[in-house]
């Protein structure tokens, strides 16, 4: 083959590799800098939070039990800031679903918590065992029930039935311990490793991606349409996320602000506007009330959650327009996606 040819075919095979370099880069970046980190952050919240019930139900008291929900808000806040991936090993043996099976459906968590301490002993208890009970009760909504719900001090402290709910607790916290390990040993060892390979980096690329996408309308369609519905006198305070913890704003705002965080990533040097939508998107959740529950009943202070569920939009449509042509990647239809 005459040189010039090849150096013709050279150039040829660079330009048509750049692209995959690129995108590879980024999933690289994106793994690095982002996913492991904060699967890391979320063990490390739960293992304190474990250690807090365990030390709580040695010696319960009411500085205890603070430290408890301390504990949780913690590892809550872990959550919402990885909570938009389900790629990986997180979607592996309902692994998301048990460490928050939120939106709740059909009041499965507080049934099966009612279960759970109509029982006696600690047999049932035990990490094998307990693995098997609904998945709405082995996780955060859980904790949250029994941290948070009316009289929750009084039941944990006095209650007749301390003993159980403090074994109750420890066995959610060592399940949730138990899936945040699983699942940052899991990327560590085994995706990291895959994602070597540039078919599975291709897939994992999109599927991290399709992940992104849908964040916007699982925020939009799951955590303020059903709060907000249909007016004010039909809004649904009780079905805002954290409600009970007060963390319903708090959530929210993490997620964008994760959202903000890894459009910065994959759009680092490149011309686009999804983050600064996404910060528009910001600014209005942090004007929004700590409360929910007065706000969305009032005709006047529910404008402010029309103006973040615009703004959501108006995010998703430019990450939407924007993310797949940076990583150079096709994103299916997502059936939470739609105004």
């Amino acid at each position: 083959m005459p040189i010039v040819r090849r150096l013709v075919l050279c150039l040829v095979m660079l330009v048509m590799a750049g692209p995959a370099r690129a995108a590879d880069e980024t999933l690289s970046r994106l793994v690095d800098r982002f996913i492991i980190p904060h699967y890391q952050a979320l063990s490390l919240t739960a293992d304190a939070q474990e250690k807090a019930w365990s030390e709580f139900c040695a010696k319960p008291d009411e500085m205890g039990f603070e430290t408890l929900q301390r504990a949780y808000l913690a590892t809550a806040d872990s959550w919402s800031q990885i909570e938009f991936l389900r790629y990986g090993p997180i979607g592996d043996e309902f692994r998301a679903e048990r460490l928050s099976y939120w939106p709740e459906r059909k009041n499965a968590t507080a049934k099966a918590l009612t279960l759970l301490l109509e029982k006696s002993g600690i047999e049932d208890l035990a990490p094998e065992t307990f693995v098997k009970n609904s998945v709405a009760v082995q996780g955060l909504p859980a904790l949250e029930r029994l941290l948070f719900d009316e009289k929750a001090q009084v039941e944990m402290l006095n209650g007749l039935r301390k003993e159980r709910r403090c074994a109750i607790g420890q066995a959610i916290a060592w399940n949730i311990v138990m899936i945040a390990h699983d699942v940052r040993l899991g990327w560590t060892n085994d995706v990291v490793e895959a994602i070597a390979n540039p078919d599975t980096a291709k897939e994992a690329t999109s599927r991290i991606a399709t992940d992104f996408l849908s964040t916007f309308a699982y925020m939009r369609d799951s955590k303020l349409r059903p709060v907000l519905g249909k007016n004010a006198a039909e809004a649904r305070p009780a079905l805002a996320e954290g409600w009970r913890s007060k963390r319903s704003k708090r959530a929210l705002a993490l997620n964008i602000e994760t959202a903000l965080a890894v459009a910065k990533l994959i759009m680092a040097g490149k011309e686009g506007a999804t983050p600064s939508t996404i910060t528009t998107a910001a600014s209005f959740a942090e004007a929004l009330p700590e409360d929910f529950g007065p706000a969305v009943s009032d005709v006047k202070q529910r404008q402010q959650f029309y103006l973040l569920l615009d703004a959501l939009a108006a995010a998703r449509d430019k990450a939407h327009d924007e993310i797949p042509a940076v990583l150079g990647v096709t994103v299916g239809f997502n059936s939470q996606d739609g105004d």
